[in-house]
């Protein structure tokens, strides 16, 4: 992916911050098979690193020992030529993140299985755990394969509009935040966080 330096993520902090609020990714398998799973970000790893699971039944399962693509979307969304003062094309603003690396299959995953479970049900006024399924959460983990990404490397892209004036910047936030077909109150409020 071709990266303008006006939109390149180059911190560490700012790279694990995507995956913290997009836990949700896409992960390609080098045999082009892919699929859909939450993964979490290793804080105390050197560099980046995510742990995830997949069903074992999951094609994607069996090529984990390979290269693997992990990409991860923030918000994003289409930006009308309309909105502009001046004559332009439309563009699509968004937030990605790519992390490249041959995974660390895990021998068990329940580890990861009760992380991940006990992450999103955080934020649950009355949190549920794993521990409820008794015996039945040993027979699901053995179900999945779990794994370890560290990223061999990484790309981050916040492409919001950073190359335009501030007034064509207004225009489009204006755009975002007005009702319509592309209303998109979540990325003008990352665009507004990006502002350079």
């Amino acid at each position: 992916m071709h990266i303008k330096d006006a939109f390149a993520i180059r911190d560490l902090d700012a790279a694990r911050a995507i995956v913290r609020a997009h836990p949700f990714a896409t992960l390609v398998t080098e045999d082009l098979r892919a699929t859909h799973m939450p993964c979490l970000v290793e804080d105390d790893a050197r560099g980046l690193a995510i742990v995830g699971h997949v069903a074992r039944a999951d094609p994607v399962a069996k090529s984990l020992g390979g290269p693997l693509l992990a990409i991860f979307h923030g918000p994003h969304g289409y930006v009308s030529a309309s909105w502009y003062a001046s004559e332009t094309i439309p563009t699509w603003n968004h937030v990605t993140l790519h992390v490249r690396g041959t995974p660390e299959r895990l021998e068990d995953a329940l580890p990861v299985l009760r992380r991940t479970v006990e992450h999103f049900e955080a934020a649950v006024d009355e949190p549920w755990s794993l521990e409820r399924m008794g015996e039945t959460a040993r027979k699901m983990a053995d179900q999945v394969v779990a794994f370890r990404l560290d990223a061999d490397s990484w790309h981050a892209e916040a492409k919001l509009s950073q190359d335009k004036p501030d007034e064509e910047r207004a225009r489009v936030l204006a755009g975002l935040e007005r009702p319509g077909a592309y209303a998109n109150p979540s990325l003008a409020t990352v665009m507004r966080r990006f502002r350079t």
